[in-house]
C-alpha cells in the first residue's frame, strides 16, 4: 500500500498537526506502508515540501504531478489543502483510479470564524468526493457541522496516539540551566498554547491562577511552550500581572517529555479544543492534570478519576492546583490512573489499527 499524507506542519514545526501526522507515519512504516508526505512547513529532504507562493492554479497542477509521480493508493489530507483533493478527484476521473480519499480535521473552529458561502460549498463539495472524513474528537464533528455549516456523509473518529519518548538527566539538566530553574517547587506547566487564540485567551486564566497559588507557594512557576502568535501579548500580560520572573516562556522545544519530566502538575487550560496531543502526553507520562472541559478533552479526561476538569475561572483553577498540592497522594494517584487510560486508549497501535482499516476497506464515495 502506498499512502501520500498532506499536511501544513512537519518536521521542524510545533504543534499538534505535526506530531500526531509524524506520530502515525511512523506507526505506517513499521508496518511495512510505503508513506510519502507533501507538506508547507518545515524540513525533510526525504519528502516533498510544497510552495505556497504560487496561483492556485499552479499548486493544483503541482498537486496534481506529484500523484502522478507517487501513484498512491490512499491520500491522506491533515489540517487545510484542500486543493489536494481536488487534485486527487480529477486524478481519479483522468486515470479511472480506485485511489481512495481520507480528510481528517484537528483545530476547532473559532466560534465566529464562519465560512464565507462559495468556500462553504466549495469545501463540501470536496469533502463529498472523501471516501472518510475524521475527526481526532467526537466534539470536533460536532463542533465543525455546527461552526461551519458543514455535513458528512462517512465519518470516523480517528483518535491520536502517543509514545513517550526517553529523556535523559543530561537533557534535563541543559533545560534547567537553560531556563535558569533551580529546585523551585511547584513546577507547573503548559504545553503549546501560544499559537491559537482560544488557547492563549485560557491560558491567561492559568496565568492569573498562578499569582494566587503562589500566595501559598511562593516559589511556583509556571513553564509554558511554543512560540507563537500570542507570545508577545501573553509576556506582556504575564508582566502586568506581577509575574513577570514566574512564568518561563520557552518559546519550541525539541522533546516535550523534557518539561513533562520536571512538572508536577500539567494544566490544560484552554476555551476550545480538537483533542490536545499535549494532554495525551501528559497522561503518558502519569502526571496530575488540571483541564478545562472544552472539546475533546473530557473524551480523555474523566473528572475525579485520572484528572480534574476546571472552569476557566482563575479562582476555581487555583483551588485545584492548590488542592492537589496539599494531597500527594491523590494526586499521584490520579496521574497512574491517566497513564492507564493513555496505555489502553490512546497509543498509536490502536490509532493506526483504526485508521489502516480505513485505507482498506472505504468504499469511494466519488460521482
Amino acid at each position: 500500500m502506498r499512502v501520500l499524507m498532506t499536511t501544513t506542519y512537519w518536521k521542524g514545526c510545533s504543534g499538534g498537526i505535526r506530531s500526531y501526522v509524524e506520530g502515525l507515519v511512523e506507526e505506517l512504516k513499521k508496518r511495512g506502508v510505503d508513506v510519502k508526505v507533501a507538506f508547507k512547513e518545515g524540513y525533510d529532504p526525504e519528502n516533498y515540501k510544497i510552495n505556497e507562493n504560487r496561483l492556485f492554479s499552479a499548486k493544483l497542477l503541482s498537486a496534481f504531478r506529484l500523484l502522478m509521480k507517487i501513484r498512491p493508493d490512499v491520500i491522506h489530507a491533515h489540517g487545510g489543502m484542500y486543493y489536494y483533493l481536488l487534485a486527487a478527484y480529477i486524478y481519479k476521473i483522468v486515470f479511472g483510479s480506485k485511489l481512495k480519499l481520507i480528510y481528517t480535521f484537528h483545530t476547532e473552529p473559532e466560534k465566529t470564524d464562519k465560512l464565507p458561502l462559495l468556500t462553504r460549498i466549495g469545501l463540501q463539495k470536496l469533502l463529498d468526493k472523501c471516501d472518510y472524513v475524521t475527526f481526532v474528537s467526537k466534539k470536533l464533528e460536532t463542533s465543525v457541522e455546527e461552526i461551519w455549516g458543514l455535513n458528512f456523509k462517512n465519518t470516523e473518529i480517528t483518535y491520536a496516539g502517543v509514545a513517550v519518548r526517553d529523556v535523559s538527566e543530561e537533557e534535563i539538566a541543559a533545560f534547567k540551566r537553560k531556563f535558569k530553574i533551580k529546585d523551585q517547587y511547584p513546577i507547573l506547566l503548559a504545553l503549546g498554547m501560544t499559537a491559537l487564540k482560544y488557547k492563549a485567551m485560557g491560558l491567561k486564566y492559568l496565568i492569573k491562577a498562578v499569582k494566587k497559588v503562589k500566595e501559598q507557594y511562593p516559589a511556583a512557576v509556571l513553564i509554558v511552550t511554543r512560540e507563537g502568535k500570542y507570545t508577545p501579548e501573553l509576556r506582556d500580560f504575564a508582566k502586568r500581572e506581577g509575574l513577570e520572573d514566574a512564568i518561563i516562556f520557552t518559546g519550541d522545544v525539541d522533546n516535550p517529555y523534557v518539561p513533562l519530566s520536571l512538572c508536577d502538575i500539567y494544566t490544560h487550560i484552554s476555551l476550545g479544543e480538537g483533542l490536545p496531543i499535549a494532554l495525551l502526553e501528559a497522561m503518558s507520562m502519569g502526571k496530575p492534570i488540571v483541564a478545562t472541559p472544552v472539546g475533546g478533552i473530557p473524551e480523555a479526561i474523566e473528572d475525579g478519576k485520572n484528572g480534574l476538569l476546571v472552569e476557566p475561572d482563575d479562582n476555581m483553577i487555583a483551588e485545584k492546583l492548590i488542592y492537589l498540592l496539599k494531597n500527594e497522594e491523590r494526586a499521584k494517584e490520579l496521574g497512574l490512573n491517566a497513564k492507564k487510560t493513555a496505555e489502553n486508549r490512546f497509543s498509536w497501535s490502536v490509532a493506526a489499527n483504526n485508521i489502516v482499516n480505513l485505507y482498506k476497506n472505504g468504499l469511494s464515495q466519488a460521482k
